[in-house]
């Protein structure tokens, strides 16, 4: 445990590197498939190890396609921390901005560095449209087209059909089955 303890300090040491807040998160991570920490700087001992990436974000500064940062839940994070089901620190995660998967690799700096330089980079959308194949390309032009005004009232009626519709249709098609079991 007190060698992790050290691995993790030097690792994480305190490197300024960008935070994510709700209110940075679609700028910061637009784009780009991130490596985040989600981190409670009040948590000891390791309050120094856990303050930032360090070398990480160092090494991936300025990229145009990735991103390493950290969420500090319990100050200006404490709601992308809710967002993503963060229960216990540090939590990695990666990927999309959308679509954040557990990383559960090494935490040695060799090793996330490797993970991060084979997993990370540009993906496919608005900025990245040669990465899209032909359907996607066709979507992600439609809906460039649109006005902010219109593509705001699309994303309002696709939350409102998983909120409200989706619930509602998984119900009856359970009632569905059920009833064709029974004959």
């Amino acid at each position: 445990m007190a060698f992790r303890a050290l691995a993790l300090a030097a690792l994480f040491q305190g490197v300024a590197g960008i935070e994510l807040t709700e209110a940075n998160w679609d700028a910061e991570t637009a784009g780009k498939s991130v490596f985040i920490k989600f981190l409670a700087s009040l948590v000891r001992p390791l309050q120094e190890a856990e303050a930032r990436l360090g070398q990480m974000m160092d090494e991936f500064s300025g990229s145009p396609g990735s991103l390493v940062a950290d969420v500090d839940c319990t100050t200006e994070g404490q709601s992308l921390c809710t967002k993503f089901g963060i229960q216990g620190y540090p939590t990695i995660k990666y990927g999309e901005p959308g679509d954040l998967k557990d990383y559960q690799g090494g935490r040695d700096f060799d090793t996330l560095k490797k993970f991060a330089e084979e997993n990370l980079g540009p993906t496919c959308g608005p900025a990245n449209m040669d990465l899209c194949s032909p359907e996607m390309k066709k979507k992600i032009e439609g809906y460039l087209a649109m006005s902010p005004d219109r593509l705001e009232g699309k994303i309002r009626n696709s939350i409102r059909i998983v909120e409200e519709e989706v619930p509602i249709m998984k119900k009856v098609m359970a009632h569905m089955k059920k009833a064709k079991s029974e004959l």
